[in-house]
């Protein structure tokens, strides 16, 4: 066997290092100090006689070299968890770590999982909010549900739904105030934050108001959830998903009082790592979750009065 694999732990933080960008972030993949992945890469760099990082600025970046190694061994430590993933995989039972946003997660998830409970009560779930999409092949993520339109080639997605972007409010918004003359908008706030800007223009467009920007009495909000508690306590309209709202307008506390819509305004998508060895937890869930936001009687009749 080479001599080099004596190396092995130096080996793995030159591909951490290099795949992040950062020995910081290596150093916490790794569970080790940044000033040991330091340390280990100064090594490896005296053995192979070569220099794999060079500083710019605050960070430490691959040379060309470094990148030529790090993407080998990354590589190579692909085929290693896959070759060992093929002869070792958990069993149903066990825990799922799923990521995804707060939206996602008090709209739609976290109402429903005691349905996946009582049918799966050998998993347990473990939720984690967060606006990033996490590594899911190198960290502790098993599922991640994320919004928005966008392609990941190294994990395996399937869109778990998209749709239009409707306008909510609260009910009692409606009762007040005469919404189904869009004319009456104009007095009416918006509650918006950046992604939905733009998409409340063209939603305006539909509705044949044909505002200046600066003309609209905004609302401006860091995330949806901060919209949809402003909308719910009488402050406006935002736009949203009719999938997450759906259970909030069945309760009564939103409600979709104009006809107008933003086609493919909105995307969810569940992402997972194929070669994961709780493949077979990942599937049930999965199955679980689309039949959830398909199979409905109450979604088809939400979203069929949008057509």
């Amino acid at each position: 066997m080479a001599k080099i694999l004596a190396h092995l732990g130096a080996l793995r933080c030159v591909e951490a290092a290099a795949r992040h960008q950062s020995y910081t972030r290596a150093a916490d993949e790794l569970h080790v100090t940044q000033a040991a992945i330091s340390q280990q890469i100064r090594h490896i760099e005296a053995v192979l006689g070569v220099k794999l990082f060079i500083r710019r600025g605050r960070n430490m970046v691959p040379t060309t070299k470094g990148r030529q190694l790090a993407a080998q061994l990354s590589w190579g430590f692909q085929a290693i968890v896959d070759g060992v993933h093929q002869i070792q995989t958990e069993p149903l039972a066990g825990t799922l770590n799923i990521t995804t946003t707060q939206s996602f997660a008090t709209m739609l998830l976290m109402p429903n999982l005691w349905r996946f409970h009582q049918q799966h009560p050998e998993i347990n779930l473990r939720v984690m909010v967060s606006a990033e999409l996490e590594d899911l092949k190198h960290g502790d993520m098993d599922v991640a549900l994320r919004y928005g339109f966008f392609e990941e080639s190294e994990l395996h997605r399937e869109v778990l739904f998209e749709e239009p972007l409707v306008a909510l409010c609260s009910p009692k918004l409606s009762e007040h105030m005469d919404l189904s003359n869009p004319e009456n908008l104009r007095d009416c706030r918006l509650v918006v934050d950046a992604d939905y800007r733009q998409e409340w223009q063209t939603w305006l467009a539909q509705a044949g108001l044909d505002l200046d920007p600066d003309e609209i009495k905004w609302l401006t909000v860091s995330n949806l959830d901060i919209a949809l508690s402003a909308v719910m306590s009488g402050h406006g309209l935002c736009l949203g998903s009719p999938t997450l709202a759906r259970q909030m307008i069945e309760a009564g506390a939103l409600a979709n009082p104009l006809p107008f819509r933003v086609e493919n305004g909105i995307r969810y998508s569940f992402l997972y790592d194929e070669s994961s060895p709780r493949l077979e937890r990942i599937r049930v869930f999965r199955d679980w979750l689309f039949r959830l936001v398909h199979d409905s009687d109450e979604m088809d009749q939400l979203t069929g009065g949008l057509a």
